[in-house]
């Protein structure tokens, strides 16, 4: 007679002891929310990227257009493209420069509303209050920039967070943003010797909810600008 070499259920204590072992491991939680907003932050910035390039292209041949017509330095366009513009006389802000603050590397800027950030060499890095670490923006151009403006947007239901950084060749000074026809003085903060490449923070208006949900882009959003030392634009963004 041959022996019964079928499978054995197992014993009793060794079920438990299987049991006992299995329950004591747990998987870890999977990260969705990290994944998303890290997801929704790279679509922005590629968005942004590609709407400022455009709008760099267009400006040669906007200005070409101009001077064919005999059209004045300043062209007329649609208020439906762009807000009605403030002047520097009803301006709360004026001409005045921006409060700057020099911090070291990896210091904390508090920005409100649970966000934080910190800069290095070439990067700014805002830290979402889900994120259990700031999340990196570069390494930035700082040299020859292509794109003097980048910018990461995080809606609230108390307002939109924007963490910006200008790294044009001139020295900013003067950084405002203009929503709903009102025009607030933003802060410049920089590392020791690099007057060239500035970041700074705001938070405007909220969005809708389905805005917030989705992360799209709001149609009435802030406009930052930049201004140098002589009161020239040095760069714009729309958020």
């Amino acid at each position: 007679m041959k022996p019964d070499l079928s499978p054995q259920p197992p014993k009793p204590h060794l079920r438990r002891l299987l049991d006992e072992a299995v329950t004591d491991c747990v998987p870890p939680a999977f990260p969705r929310e990290g994944i998303v907003r890290r997801a929704a932050a790279i679509r922005r910035r590629r968005r942004l990227t590609a709407v400022t390039v455009a709008a760099l292209l267009l400006i040669p041949v906007a200005g070409k257009l101009a001077l064919d017509q005999g059209a004045p330095s300043s062209p007329t366009v649609s208020s439906a493209d762009t807000p009605t513009p403030v002047s520097s006389a009803s301006s709360e802000t004026g001409d005045a420069p921006s409060p700057v603050r020099v911090v070291r590397p990896g210091e904390r800027i508090d920005v409100g509303l649970g966000m934080w950030y910190l800069l290095k060499e070439r990067e700014y890095c805002p830290k979402h209050q889900l994120d259990p670490e700031p999340s990196c923006v570069g390494p930035l151009d700082v040299d020859q920039p292509g794109v003097p403006m980048t910018l990461d947007w995080y809606p609230f239901p108390q307002g939109v967070v924007s963490v910006f950084a200008y790294t044009g060749k001139t020295p900013a000074t003067r950084i405002t943003m203009t929503q709903h026809g009102r025009t607030t003085l933003l802060p410049i903060v920089r590392l020791p010797g690099r007057p060239s490449f500035v970041s700074s923070y705001a938070i405007s208006t909220p969005v809708s909810e389905k805005e917030r949900k989705r992360l799209i882009r709001p149609v009435d959003g802030p406009v930052f600008r930049v201004y140098g030392a002589d009161g020239a634009e040095l760069a714009e963004m729309r958020q």
